[in-house]
This record gives structure tokens, C-alpha cells and sequence, in this order.
């Protein structure tokens, strides 16, 4: 009997080691030296099977479907872009297991991971037809959900989705939108542009009234106050117009990203995920997107992301090293994908080395996706969390302040 219970015993500590796990090889891109892109044949961690991108923490499916990827699968593209995911993601979790120690994302159950999926995310459904606005050159990660009772649509768990490439003119994307991460005079003109025209508009109405009211009380001809703000409208267009167009001088031509084939975005979005247990997965925000990128940055250990690789990404990279300093215009979500944030996270790690990492985990228990701003939360909940994580909080506190006076705090 002591025999059979010894034998279990052994079955059991080997069914759960690493070698237990299937031993099968796909080449995947990697970033190397200088940051450059190569690729190479590596062992697939954790997989439960010699023929599917089926793991015991992420399956790999393409668009809606529940049926993880053949690993023989005859599409070379797809193939290629599932291995890289899959490796990816599984550093990326042992980044947040091992070095972070994170219980929340040890205890994650297994993750279906979409590649290829055009639907918008709904959080009574799960999907939007294919229709409405199908998405392309991007990735997100979505919170786990149970559809409104009555409708034939299963819950489920926590997710990330990347979108297929697709190749853009610069000049056609929205104003709004990618098109003005590479040029700041854009940025700043577009945020600008709104508040002119409507206080353009006002005006107008205001005359207007006034002439047809109170006529006596007008200094200027009607005439001439009405030209002036249709002036003011006028050269307000044509500077955007203007500013459109030089975008040459600042980003590329096109715009393409297969999210999927770049390491930093696929940490990124693993990083939303790990960090989802405080912070909701509701809204992108600067402060949001600014530490999934500086978690990214921590896991590949370099301060790009999303640099160009041929056939993969031609779009506008963010860079830890930025040296802008503070504006309130930071805190719009129009900048929710600058690398303001990430800049000033990034000083801070360098900084304070040994507990940059633990010290800006740690502030996410004070932070609030929906509410949390820059200036006033996040700072104030990195100087609050130093109390606990830092060996010497007065000395290290002092260093932090520099760092945040010289970001423009």
C-alpha cells in the first residue's frame, strides 16, 4: 500500500513540472540587440498538447471562435503571429508571477486571446456585428462579463483581443485618433480648435441677439462684429488644414500595426489585465495607458515601444526617454496613448532602481480608473506609497519630488 501511495505521490509532483508540460517548438519574433527585431525557433512554455496554441494559461483563437489554433496550421502569417502571442504572454506572466508576485494574476484562470478580430467589444454581449465599425491596427483588453439574462450568450472571462493590420494613409485617420501621436502641433491644435469655435459660435449668437433686441447697446457695426467671427472660424480651419498637412514633416506616410507581432503591445495589454484587479478595464486614460506601458517597458527592458519592424509596425512609437514636461493637456484622453506618463514613471524607476517596480504597483491601490488624474492622484499615490514600499521614505521622497519637479509637476 505504502508503494502505490509513494508512486502517486511521484505521478503527482511530476504531472505538475515543467516537464509535464509538451516539449513543442514554433519560431516567434523576438526584439535582440539595439532593440532589433529577429526570429528564432524557441520551446512554447506550458502547452497541454503537441497540436494546438492551447496552454494552461492562454488559448489562442482566430476572430470569435472558441477553438484554439492548430499549431500546423497552413496559414504561415497566422501561424507565425499565434507562437509570437502565445511566448509573449507567457513572459509577460511570468514577469507578473515571479517578479512582481502577484496572487491576482497567479490565480487568472486560462485567457482566450483573439487574433484577427474586427468587433467592437460589447459588455452586454460580448461582440458588435462585424458592421459596425470594424477595428483594425490595435488591441484590447476586455473586462470578464455576463450577457443581459435571457440572451443565448454564454459569460466570459477576462480577454485580449488584437486586431488585424491593415495599411492606412496617415492623412485618413481621424483627427482624434492615432493620426496625432506622432505630431505634437496637432495635439495641441486639435484640443485647441474646440473651445475657439465655440466660443466663436457664442459670440455670434450673442450679436445677434443683441441687434435684435437691444440694438443701442452694439459699439461696433453688426456688419463688422459678424465678419469678425466668421473670420475667427475661418482661420481656425485653415490652420488645421494646415497642420494636417505638414504631418509629413513629423510621421510617416502610412500607418500600419499588427499588434500582435510586437512583444511591448502584447506585455502592454497583459499589463491591463495584471493591474485590472484595482484598476477597471472601463476607460483608456493617460494614467492607465502610462503604467501598462511602463510594465511593458519593465518586462522587455527597453524603453521603446512599438519601434518599427518591417511588415508589422510603420506607426508612431513611444519613447520612456521623453523629456516634455507637464501640461494640463496631458489629462485629456486625447493623450491617453502619449508617453507622458510613461516618461515620468520611468525617470522614477531610474531613480529608485531597486523598488521603481513594487513602489509603482503599489500606488495602483489608490488610483481609480474612471477618476484617477496625473498631477494630483498619481503622483500623490507614488509619494503615499513610498511610506511602505521604500527603505528609507524621507531620503526617497525627497528624490521623487526632483524627479517630479523636473518632469514640470
Amino acid at each position: 500500500m505504502m508503494y502505490f501511495k509513494f508512486l502517486f505521490f511521484i505521478t503527482l509532483i511530476l504531472s505538475t513540472s515543467d516537464s509535464a508540460f509538451s516539449q513543442t517548438t514554433a519560431t516567434v519574433l523576438l526584439r535582440g540587440n539595439h532593440f532589433k527585431p529577429y526570429f528564432e525557433e524557441v520551446t512554447l512554455p506550458y502547452l497541454e498538447s503537441n497540436n494546438h496554441f492551447d496552454g494552461y494559461f492562454f488559448k489562442i483563437v482566430k476572430g470569435k471562435s472558441d477553438e484554439p489554433i492548430s499549431i500546423n496550421e497552413p496559414d504561415e502569417s497566422l501561424n507565425l503571429k499565434a507562437a509570437t502571442a502565445y511566448y509573449h504572454l507567457n513572459k509577460a506572466r511570468d514577469f507578473w508571477v515571479n517578479e512582481m508576485k502577484s496572487e491576482f494574476v497567479k490565480n487568472l484562470p486560462k485567457m482566450t486571446v483573439r487574433l484577427d478580430i474586427i468587433n467592437k467589444f460589447s459588455d452586454l454581449g460580448h461582440y458588435q456585428h462585424e458592421s459596425i465599425e470594424p477595428q483594425y491596427n490595435n488591441a484590447l483588453s476586455i473586462p470578464a462579463g455576463v450577457p443581459m439574462e435571457g440572451v443565448d450568450i454564454p459569460a466570459w472571462g477576462p480577454e485580449i483581443w488584437f486586431r488585424p493590420v491593415k495599411v492606412i494613409r496617415t492623412e485618413d485617420l481621424p483627427a482624434n485618433g492615432l493620426g496625432t501621436q506622432g505630431n505634437p502641433l496637432s495635439k495641441y491644435v486639435s484640443m485647441l480648435s474646440g473651445p475657439i469655435k465655440s466660443s466663436a459660435t457664442n459670440r455670434f449668437i450673442q450679436i445677434t441677439l443683441q441687434k435684435l433686441f437691444y440694438p443701442d447697446s452694439q459699439k461696433a457695426p453688426y456688419k463688422d462684429l459678424i465678419l469678425r467671427q466668421f473670420a475667427t472660424l475661418a482661420a481656425t480651419a485653415l490652420i488645421q488644414e494646415g497642420v494636417k498637412r505638414s504631418d509629413k514633416l513629423f510621421i510617416e506616410k502610412y500607418y500600419y500595426l499588427d499588434t500582435a507581432m510586437i512583444p511591448e503591445i502584447i506585455y502592454h495589454e497583459f499589463s491591463h489585465i495584471a493591474l485590472s484587479d484595482k484598476l477597471a478595464l472601463s476607460l483608456s486614460t493617460p494614467m492607465l495607458e502610462g503604467m501598462a506601458d511602463f510594465f511593458a517597458t519593465s518586462i522587455s527592458g527597453n524603453p521603446h515601444i512599438a519601434s518599427k519592424i518591417k511588415d508589422y509596425s510603420l506607426s508612431m512609437p513611444k519613447n520612456a526617454k521623453n523629456k516634455s514636461t507637464y501640461n494640463p493637456i496631458y489629462e485629456t484622453n486625447l493623450f491617453a496613448n502619449s508617453d507622458f506618463v510613461l516618461s515620468v514613471l520611468w525617470n522614477l524607476k531610474q531613480e529608485l532602481p531597486e523598488t521603481g517596480n513594487r513602489l509603482i504597483y503599489e500606488a495602483r491601490n489608490r488610483l481609480a480608473t474612471e477618476t484617477s488624474d496625473i498631477r494630483h492622484d498619481l503622483i500623490g499615490s507614488l509619494l503615499e506609497a513610498c511610506y511602505q514600499i521604500c527603505e528609507y521614505p524621507r531620503r526617497d521622497r525627497m528624490k521623487m519630488r526632483e524627479i517630479f519637479e523636473e518632469k514640470g509637476f
